[in-house]
């Protein structure tokens, strides 16, 4: 009775060990990056946690959807259901986004992506950007 008791027990934590694939995921990467990203995962949310007037004046990335960090969990209502849907995050530099990242994951979210230098380097880079709505 033992032996199976301990051979269950032993069978449970390599099947949690090496099988859960619950655990949250948060990467900072380069422009190059990010933008393969957008493009391979048309389905991503791609969030931009910046100011409205940080929107209106340096301009954003084609399809994001403008939530400022401050306001996550009050608008929470707006990100995807499925916490294990990819959201592509960015800011103005890449500090904020962090902050957002961390909300996100305490939030449940499991596959955050950030663009480490912002849309400053998005811009450096000379990536495309949209002004307006």
């Amino acid at each position: 009775m033992y032996k199976r008791l301990t051979g269950m027990v032993i069978f449970t934590i390599i099947f949690l060990t090496f099988f859960n694939n619950t655990e949250a995921s948060w990467e900072r990467v380069s422009v190059e990056t990010f933008e393969e990203e957008i493009m391979n995962n048309p389905d991503a949310l791609l969030l931009d946690v910046r100011t409205t007037a940080e929107w209106e004046q340096d301009g954003h990335l084609e399809d994001a959807l403008l939530i400022p960090h401050s306001d996550l969990e009050s608008r929470s209502d707006e990100l995807p259901e499925d916490k294990e849907n990819l959201i592509l995050l960015y800011c103005r530099s890449g500090n904020r986004s962090q902050e957002a990242a961390e909300t996100l994951i305490d939030l449940g979210y499991m596959n955050i992506i950030e663009l480490a230098s912002g849309i400053n380097g998005w811009k450096d880079a000379d990536k495309p950007v949209l002004y307006g709505e």
